[in-house]
C-alpha cells in the first residue's frame, strides 16, 4: 500500500515538474506557429520564447497545463486606426504602432481547450476568418472586433455552443482624422466617439443570422458594423436571435438593418438589459410593450427613421433616440411621470418645440441631459439646478431665452455646460464660479450682456472658455489668463478686450 502512495506521489511531482519546464510541446508549436506569420511592431511578443508557454505574455494555462486563455488585444486601441487605404496608422504623432499585422495560422486552432480568446483591436489585412474555428468548442469568451477580417459569417461560428460572449463588431475603418476638424461646440471628451460611429466601415456581413441559434448560452453579443442588410429584407431576420433567451446584451448598431424595430422576437429576450441598434435604417415608432422587458437598462435608438413620441419605461437607467428628425418630443408629457432610474438621456435632433419642464427635476439621477438642435423654446428652469448629479448640460442649437439661473452653484457635479447659439441674456452669474467640477463652458453665439465675471478663470478645472459673439465688455487682464489652466479661450467678438497689464511678462 505504502509503495502505491510513494508512486502516487511520485508521479504527481514529476508531472507538476514537467508543466514548470514548459507546457504542451504541440501547444507551443501552434503559438509559435501564429507568431511567424505576424509582424510585431511594438514587440508585444517579445516575451514568446523559451520552452514554457503558460509564462507568455498573453497566455495562461489551466491547472493541466493546457492552454486556455490567448489575450492579444490591442493594448492601445485608442492611438491605431486604418485608414482609407487600408493601412494601420496612428491618430498621435508620438504613438507607435501597437497592432500585429499579418494572417492567421490554422494551428492556432488546434488549441482545442482555449476558453477565452482576443484578438481584438489588430490588422489581418482583410482575411477571412478561418474555418477552424469551429474547432474551439469550449471557448465562452471570443473577440474579434475591429480586427480587419473580411467575411461573410454563415456557420463558421456555430459549433461554439459554450459561448458566452461574441463580439464580431468591425466598425475599423476610417478616415485619418487628422485632417478632421471638429467642431468646438462638443465637448473634447465626447467628439471622438460620436464622430467615429458617423464614418466608421465594416467588412463583416452575414445574409442570414441561422448560425446563432445554436448559441444559447449567448449573454452578450455584439455585431456593430456588421452588414446585415440582406437579413434584414427577411420578415423574421431576428427569429434566431429571439431563442437566446439568456441574452443579457444585443449590439447592433450600423448594421443597415431596414424595417420595423423587432418587437415579437425582442420580447422573447428577457434577460436582455441593453439594446442597442443605432445608425441603421428602422422605421417606426418604439413600441411601448417593450416596457415589458422589465429588465431592459440601456435603450439606444439614434440614428434612424423613428417617429412618434417616448414611451415610459420606468425600468431605463440610459436611453438615447437623438438624430430621429421625425420623432416629436413632449418634455413637458415625458416627465409628468417619474423617471427614477434615468441617469442617461440623448434626444439631440429630434422635435421637442416646447420647454424644458420644471419637472425635468425630478430625475434625479441624471447625470447626462443632451438636447441639440431640438428647437426648445423658454428660459431654463430654475429648478434644474435640484440635479446634484448632474454632470454633462448640453442644449446648444436652441431658441432658448431669459437668463442662466443664478443657483447654477447648485450643480456641483457639473463637468460640461454647453449652450452655444441660442437667444440667452443679462449677465453670466458669479454663482458659476462656485462650480469647482467645471471643465469646459461654452456660451458661445448668444445676447449675454455686462462683464464675464474673472472668477471663472480661476476655476481649478476649467479647461475650455467659450464666450464670442455675445455682447459683453470689460478689460480682462492678460495675467489672469497666464495664472490660469485654460486650454482653450474665445472671446471673439465678444465685446471684451485684453489688458496686458504687466509689459514684462510674455504673452505666451
Amino acid at each position: 500500500m505504502w509503495l502505491k502512495k510513494v508512486f502516487l506521489i511520485f508521479a504527481t511531482l514529476f508531472y507538476c515538474f514537467s508543466l514548470v519546464d514548459g507546457c504542451h510541446e504541440g501547444e507551443r508549436a501552434a503559438l509559435m506557429s501564429f507568431k511567424s506569420l505576424l509582424t510585431d511592431p511594438s514587440s508585444r511578443l517579445s516575451s514568446w520564447k523559451g520552452e514554457n508557454c503558460c509564462n507568455w505574455k498573453g497566455i495562461k494555462c489551466s491547472s493541466s497545463g493546457r492552454v486556455a486563455v490567448v489575450n492579444l488585444r490591442n493594448p492601445h486601441p485608442d492611438e491605431v486606426m486604418i485608414n482609407v487605404n487600408k493601412e494601420v496608422v496612428s491618430n498621435s504623432s508620438n504613438a507607435s504602432d501597437s497592432a500585429l499585422k499579418g494572417t492567421i495560422s490554422p494551428l492556432l486552432f488546434t488549441l482545442d481547450h482555449i476558453q477565452y480568446l482576443d484578438l481584438s483591436f489588430n490588422n489581418f489585412m482583410l482575411s477571412k476568418i478561418p474555418v477552424e474555428i469551429s474547432n474551439l468548442t469550449k471557448l465562452t469568451y471570443l473577440n474579434l472586433s475591429n480586427s480587419m477580417f473580411q467575411d461573410s459569417i454563415t456557420t463558421q461560428f456555430s459549433n461554439l455552443t459554450s459561448l458566452r460572449s461574441l463580439d464580431l463588431s468591425c466598425a475599423n475603418l476610417v478616415p485619418d482624422l487628422s485632417s478632421i476638424t471638429v467642431s468646438l461646440t462638443l465637448p473634447p471628451k465626447l467628439d471622438s466617439g460620436s464622430l467615429l460611429s458617423f464614418i466608421s466601415y465594416g467588412y463583416l456581413s452575414s445574409p442570414n443570422l441561422r448560425w446563432l441559434e445554436g448559441l444559447r448560452r449567448l449573454r452578450y453579443l455584439v455585431l456593430t458594423g456588421v452588414d446585415l442588410s440582406k437579413s434584414s429584407e427577411s420578415f423574421h431576420w431576428a427569429t434566431p436571435i429571439s431563442s437566446l433567451s439568456n441574452l443579457m446584451s444585443l449590439q447592433l448598431s450600423n448594421c443597415n438593418i431596414s424595417g420595423r424595430i423587432p418587437t415579437a422576437q425582442l420580447l422573447n429576450l428577457t434577460s436582455l438589459s441593453t439594446l442597442e441598434m443605432s445608425s441603421n435604417f428602422l422605421a417606426s415608432s418604439i413600441p411601448d410593450i417593450l416596457s415589458n422587458l422589465t429588465t431592459l437598462s440601456a435603450l439606444y435608438f439614434s440614428g434612424n427613421d423613428l417617429d412618434g413620441q417616448i414611451p415610459y419605461f420606468p425600468q431605463l437607467e440610459k436611453l438615447s433616440v437623438s438624430s430621429n428628425p421625425a420623432m416629436t418630443i413632449d418634455l413637458v408629457s415625458m416627465f409628468s411621470v417619474p423617471w427614477s432610474k434615468l441617469t442617461y438621456l440623448d434626444i439631440s435632433f429630434t422635435q421637442v418645440g416646447g420647454t424644458v419642464p420644471a419637472s425635468l427635476s425630478n430625475s434625479t439621477s441624471l447625470t447626462v441631459f443632451l438636447a441639440d438642435g431640438c428647437s426648445i423654446q423658454g428660459s431654463i428652469p430654475s429648478s434644474i439646478t435640484k440635479l446634484k448629479k448632474l454632470r454633462i448640460l448640453m442644449l446648444n442649437e436652441n431658441n432658448i431665452t431669459g437668463q442662466l439661473p443664478v443657483s447654477m452653484s447648485s450643480l456641483i457635479s457639473l463637468q460640461y455646460l454647453s449652450l452655444f447659439q441660442n437667444r440667452l441674456q443679462g449677465n453670466i452669474p458669479i454663482s458659476i464660479c462656485q462650480i469647482p467640477s467645471l471643465e469646459y463652458l461654452n456660451l458661445n453665439w448668444n445676447d449675454l450682456t455686462g462683464r464675464l465675471p474673472s472668477c471663472i478663470l480661476q476655476l481649478p478645472k476649467l479647461s475650455y472658455l467659450y464666450v464670442q459673439k455675445n455682447n459683453l465688455n470689460g478689460n480682462m487682464p492678460l495675467s489672469l489668463f497666464q495664472k490660469s489652466r485654460l486650454d482653450q479661450i474665445s472671446f471673439g467678438v465678444s465685446g471684451l478686450s485684453v489688458e496686458i497689464d504687466d509689459q514684462d511678462q510674455s504673452f505666451v
